[in-house]
């Protein structure tokens, strides 16, 4: 069994339930699933040793909010190359977030 980490960040809860809801399919089907809020990871080590990442943002003005753009930066330098990477978002008509959050595991997680 693999450990994936959900990390989110939120203004209004919404995507904190996104993120839980997440979790609990990843636990259904076998695996182990840590969900923390973006603001308890700290360093690049709080990153490292999970099989899998899963990243989430709600859409404000087309962007992501500045927490989870500070986690990219986090998990750039983390080395994470070559693990598996996820992203969602909560948003009301938009959702860009969730695509601009899936970009740097385009570069970083090769």
């Amino acid at each position: 069994m693999g450990t994936v980490l959900i990390v989110y960040t939120t203004r209004s809860e919404e995507t904190k339930a996104i993120a839980e809801i997440i979790g609990e399919g990843i636990r259904i089907s076998g695996h182990n699933a840590e969900v923390k809020r973006v603001n308890e990871i700290k360093s690049e080590e709080d990153l490292k040793g999970y099989d899998a990442y899963i990243f989430g943002s709600p859409t404000y003005h087309g962007e992501m909010i500045t927490p989870m753009k500070q986690l990219l930066f986090l998990a750039e330098r983390a080395e994470l190359n070559g693990k598996p990477g996820g992203s969602f978002g909560a948003y009301g008509w938009s959702g860009e977030a969730a695509g601009r959050i899936s970009i740097p595991w385009l570069t970083f997680l090769r």
